[in-house]
């Protein structure tokens, strides 16, 4: 059963009120007081969208000097990591940081910033390391890498949230903590005291999502995004490939949007269809794909966790044993095949897929816990490593504010080769002579010739995607691009 666009969404519950460390940015365009005579012809107000702000300690990375840039959002919070030549040696003799030390972020939006959010970010520093250069012949080059900052998110305590919903208790410590809370789901159905013996709120949080429960049909997972909300989300229903493409606002190219000389802010009032393609009339904009690769971990997460697990306890209330497995959830959608189920022989699952089995054995279950406690443990985990197993990812040249993590994008991809054009339009072997080929071109009078320019749609990789995983991106020029990390659980058959 598809879910309506509503029930996909995430939605914001409360605002976060986390306080960042200033982050002064000199004014070049207003020519005003603040402007230092600084001032130029072109508008640079979105300039940081294209190369972002970044200030260690005080010392602003300048453009020409940063070769590496990434802001990676696929994890439970944000991670940076920043590599740039100390050319003139200021950061070693007058900034090299200390412990407490914050790397400060700004990438503005494209578009109006009053629907799409600037990202400003604190990171703590994990790693400083030199990388190259020194000795004076030539300017040190660092790495540092870093963690989103949240103030008390690693604080070990003792804490518990008291006969609440796991919905309940992470808003409870979204409001501790400062952070927002958003999520696709209004409720859970899994009252209880939830207890934090003296770990991180960190543990406490990742421990309430691993056991949180709504129904045999729903997983979760809890991340902290880019603009401080912690999200709570329903999985599962994200992954129907059946119903329409949402419509969203369109963007045009970084350099557009950045220094047109008439104020254009690269965003059009105009819906456009909400999906992604390599289409080669969508270059310049933010929603065309110009690398795409697929990935398959299943071997590696099937031997890991087989095909299906038996949760395993004592039933303290029951007295009893109870023994139930869990398989891990689909869409079943008629005409597709699942990629994640096992070889299909003839039609049938092949015998492994029966038989290749794990326990897990969590001891005894009493009154202090919901009654699907265990279940839900397994549930969650089995189902959050299953959706790992196939997937795709993908670069755009420039960056899509509309696309977040944890919602569906339909990906068209077409292929401009022509050994396999020749192999998508070449008849099956089972067709009948006289058929049209089941695979065409996006269009035009020659949709059958391999020879032409025109892309073959690749059938097999379109479709919808649940976006897991989003990074932003620059190497040296720049612009800052972003890398979606997708996932997948059923494709359509190639004939």
């Amino acid at each position: 059963m598809s879910n309506s666009t509503v029930e996909r969404n995430i939605l914001t519950v409360i605002e976060p009120a986390i306080l960042l460390d200033p982050m002064e940015i000199l004014d070049v365009e207003s020519d005003s007081q603040n402007s230092d005579d600084g001032t130029i012809k072109e508008k640079p107000s979105k300039f940081s969208s294209v190369v972002p702000d970044i200030r260690i300690n005080g010392y602003d990375v300048q453009m020409d000097r940063l070769n590496f840039f990434s802001l990676q959002n696929d994890s439970f919070y944000p991670e940076i990591r920043i590599q740039f030549s100390d050319v003139d040696g200021l950061f070693t003799a007058r900034f090299y940081p200390k412990d407490g030390d914050l790397i400060q972020l700004n990438i503005r939006s494209q578009g109006d910033e009053t629907t799409f959010k600037p990202i400003r970010i604190d990171f703590t520093i994990d790693d400083c390391k030199p990388v190259g250069g020194g000795g004076g012949v030539a300017a040190n080059e660092y790495l540092i890498e870093g963690k989103m900052f949240v103030p008390n998110l690693f604080t070990e305590k003792v804490e518990y949230e008291e006969e609440v919903t796991s919905w309940d208790a992470l808003l409870n410590i979204s409001e501790r903590l400062q952070l927002g809370y958003a999520s696709n789901v209004e409720e859970t159905a899994d009252v209880m005291t939830w207890t934090n013996p003296n770990d991180t709120t960190e543990s406490f949080i990742k421990d309430i999502v691993a056991n949180s429960y709504l129904s045999d049909e729903t997983f979760f997972t809890a991340y902290i995004d880019p603009y401080y909300y912690l999200t709570m989300v329903d999985v599962n229903r994200l992954f129907s490939q059946e119903g329409a493409i949402e419509a969203s606002l369109d963007f045009s190219q970084n350099a557009g949007d950045t220094m047109g000389a008439n104020g254009n802010d690269g965003q059009t009032e105009e819906s456009f269809p909400n999906y992604l393609s390599n289409l080669v009339q969508m270059q310049g904009g933010a929603r065309y794909i110009s690398k795409h690769q697929m990935v398959n971990n299943s071997g590696e997460i099937t031997k890991a966790n087989g095909y299906k697990r038996y949760t395993q306890y004592w039933d303290l209330e029951a007295k009893e044993w109870v023994s139930e497995f869990v398989d891990p959830l689909t869409n079943d959608t008629p005409g597709m095949l699942p990629a994640t189920k096992g070889r299909l022989v003839d039609g049938e699952v092949e015998g492994p897929r029966n038989n290749q089995v794990k326990y897990k054995y969590l001891g005894t279950q009493g009154d202090n816990v919901h009654a699907e406690y265990s279940h839900a443990t397994v549930q969650n985990y089995q189902n959050i490593t299953e959706i790992n197993k196939m997937g795709m990812t993908i670069e755009l040249d420039t960056v899509n504010p509309a696309l977040v993590r944890y919602s569906r994008i339909y990906c068209q991809i077409l292929e401009y080769g022509s050994p396999i054009k020749n192999v998508l339009l070449a008849p099956g072997q089972d067709q009948i002579e006289g058929e049209e080929a089941p695979q065409t071109r996006s269009g035009g009078d020659d949709e059958n010739d391999p020879a032409s320019e025109n892309g073959v749609v690749n059938e097999y990789l379109t479709g919808f995607y649940v976006i897991a995983g989003v990074e932003w991106l620059l190497t040296k020029p720049g612009p800052v691009r972003m890398k979606l990390k997708l996932q997948r659980r059923e494709f359509t058959p190639t004939t």
